[in-house]
């Protein structure tokens, strides 16, 4: 209990920093001083999500439990302070096994992003091997991120929005065995440019496998500005966060993120240091 209260009053002491930097940089950033209230879709499919599929799944919506929209709104604040300093605007997310909650966590944060006006988000499924973004908000796409990828499709023909402005999601599809090699390839590269570029008030959030099932999240990261780590409170291991940062010497970490805490009343709540 004692190291969870000692990492919030971290977050806290960062927070009142970081309206320093964000005080500065308004005055630079044009998506700041203009936010587009107004946003529509004119290309990319708009789905219908069923408000029971998304709180079954744990999705932030206008229902959502106080506790769970409080932390995201502090990992949001975190992230964005930190990045919005930095001038990036991509950010992978990973952690170190399965099942530890990095994709919940990828769609929630991008979903929080959305929320603030400043920036549109792309929530891109680059867990290839094992795709399901497109699970949590019921939709099954017919194509994915691969079949842009490998088969030229163009990218809107993939993107959806969940019916919450200003985030787009490019989910995956079927499972692909090659995956390294993609994420590593210069057509990976290309698309991350395109992605970052195309908009300059756009965040660009990529949910990759975990560190230590693939060398997926290795061969990706030089591609984005830093990377977020999810880890499973009573799951992942000293040895498995030693290896993790040890695969990841070298990258961009912006901070972590610890899940499914038994010192924390609720069943997913989560916070930053």
């Amino acid at each position: 209990m004692e190291r969870i209260k000692q990492a919030l009053a971290r977050a806290r002491q960062e927070q009142q920093q970081g309206k320093k930097i964000l005080l500065a940089e308004v005055k630079k950033h044009p998506a700041l001083q203009k936010p587009d209230l107004n946003f529509k879709y004119t290309q990319t499919k708009i789905i219908e999500t069923d408000p029971k599929i998304l709180e079954k799944n744990r999705i932030l919506f206008d229902r959502s439990n106080d506790r769970a929209l409080a932390a995201y709104k502090l990992l949001r604040t975190q992230i964005e302070q930190r990045m919005l300093a930095r001038n990036w605007s991509t950010l992978a997310i990973t952690s170190p096994g399965p099942d530890h909650g990095k994709s919940l966590t990828s769609i929630n944060l991008a979903i929080s992003l959305a929320r603030t006006h400043h920036h549109t988000v792309l929530l891109v499924d680059l867990d290839l091997r094992k795709p399901t973004i497109h699970r949590y908000f019921g939709f099954t796409p017919k194509k994915g991120i691969h079949e842009v990828l490998m088969e030229k499709v163009p990218l809107s023909e993939i993107l959806f929005n969940p019916g919450i402005e200003r985030l787009v999601v490019a989910p995956g599809h079927d499972t692909v065995f090659n995956s390294s090699e993609i994420l590593a390839s210069p057509d990976m590269r290309d698309f991350v440019h395109e992605v970052k570029h195309r908009y300059p008030a756009r965040y660009v959030i990529f949910d990759l496998p975990p560190v230590l099932a693939t060398d997926d999240a290795m061969a990706f990261s030089p591609y984005v500005d830093t990377t977020l780590l999810v880890l499973e409170d009573g799951v992942t291991t000293k040895d498995q966060l030693k290896q993790t940062m040890e695969m990841l010497k070298g990258v961009n970490i912006i901070g972590t993120v610890l899940n499914k805490s038994e010192n924390m009343k609720g069943s997913y709540y989560y916070y930053y240091y």
